[in-house]
């Protein structure tokens, strides 16, 4: 297993939505000023968390808010978020590392779908050791 990083999940998280809605659904990273379309995606890493369990161990908490811009109305919206929960159930980073949402909401506001996951997981940081520098010993005697 690789090291996971912030920025392998977003990936995960961006390819499988590619993968279950091929073209002309487009789907951005982050925020988009302008060009959103109804049909369209946008993959926002709304937050994250790093706490320190045990040791060299941590916890990483990423947020990932997938937001969604209907073509219809709410009945679309609840269709979409039925589909994203299947299709982020589990993501595959770039590295092939699987992870599982640990928590997942959605909610519509204002006429847009926004899905919560949550990807828990466990890093570990390996210590950088620091080696004494060579001690000389002159005995006389």
């Amino acid at each position: 297993m690789s090291e996971i990083s912030f920025n392998s999940i977003f990936d995960g998280v961006s390819r499988a939505l590619h993968a279950a809605f091929p073209p002309p659904t487009q789907i951005y990273g982050d925020e988009v000023k302008q060009d959103l379309k109804p049909g369209d995606f946008n993959v926002v890493m709304s937050g994250a968390g790093h706490k320190q369990e045990v040791g060299r161990r941590y916890k990483r908490t990423p947020t990932i808010d997938v937001i969604y811009y209907p073509r219809e109305d709410n009945a679309e919206c609840y269709d979409i978020a039925d589909q994203l929960t299947a299709v982020l159930e589990s993501i595959t980073t770039p590295e092939g590392d699987v992870v599982h949402a640990t928590s997942c909401t959605w909610a519509v506001t204002d006429g847009v779908l926004h899905v919560l996951l949550t990807y828990d997981h466990f890093v570990y940081r390996p210590r950088e050791e620091v080696m004494m520098g060579e001690l000389k010993i002159d005995q006389k005697g």
